[in-house]
């Protein structure tokens, strides 16, 4: 049986496509030419761009129709990257060592609970070389917590229509999400980690981390409680 992320594959870059303001600030962020690990690429979208940007590039991402995804399509633009499967718990699982990590895309708070965030900015600060730097973008949860239910506008295109809604349910937020296609409905419903500006941002210190700076969206825009994003920056 299919997962819903197998399902969602062949719709994905239409509901994800390259975001302009993502990869300017990721630009803006890691000098030219760092070597970056993309934790969670999905189908590759951004790390293909960082790579065409002068990058160089390692995209982890645990699903196998993802990654298919990604390789295809890093051929057939002639761009290089390395595709690896692992898991945001198996980074630390890496010889390699970069001058920058990023984790985006609200990946971070699929995670079971704060102690494997935890784990994973550690092992994000220890994969960092000298003065590397780290990106982790989310939902901005506290702001779901206060309203105790999020909902992102309809995606409706020609063949599918993709909604996804955020509710507080018992210390948790039940992420849904539905894919309407031609044929059928699809819907996932999975927990996330509400991990919020605060937690994150004492975690990073925790941890190591400098120059921490917080955002409520890529065009840096000055973060409060109803932003809708949350965009964090941090040094080793």
């Amino acid at each position: 049986m299919k997962t819903f992320y197998e399902i969602l594959t062949p719709y994905y870059d239409e509901i994800f496509p390259v975001n302009d303001k993502q990869v300017n600030f990721l630009c803006s962020y890691f000098p030219n030419g760092s070597t970056l690990l993309d934790v969670g690429a999905g189908t590759g979208n951004t790390a293909i761009a960082m790579a065409r940007a002068g990058y160089k590039l390692t995209a982890a991402e645990p699903e196998d129709r993802m990654t298919d995804n990604m390789k295809e399509k890093a051929n057939l633009n002639k761009i290089q990257i390395n595709v690896i499967p692992n898991s945001m718990q198996q980074i630390s699982q890496l010889r390699e060592t970069f001058d920058g990590v990023y984790c985006i895309g609200n990946t971070l708070p699929h995670l079971d609970n704060f102690q494997q965030i935890c784990t994973f900015l550690q092992a994000a600060y220890d994969k960092l070389n000298k003065h590397g730097k780290l990106v982790i973008q989310t939902v901005n949860f506290e702001k779901v917590l206060l309203h105790q239910h999020y909902s992102f506008p309809l995606i409706q295109k020609d063949t599918f229509t993709f909604t996804r809604q955020y509710e507080l349910l018992d210390n948790k937020i039940m992420f849904t999400a539905i894919l309407k296609d031609q044929s059928d409905t699809h819907s996932n419903t999975l927990p996330l980690y509400p991990i919020t500006r605060t937690q994150l941002q004492n975690e990073l210190e925790n941890c190591g981390f400098h120059s921490i700076a917080v955002y409520g969206d890529y065009g840096k825009s000055p973060y409060n409680t109803e932003s809708s994003g949350l965009v964090i920056s941090a040094v080793k």
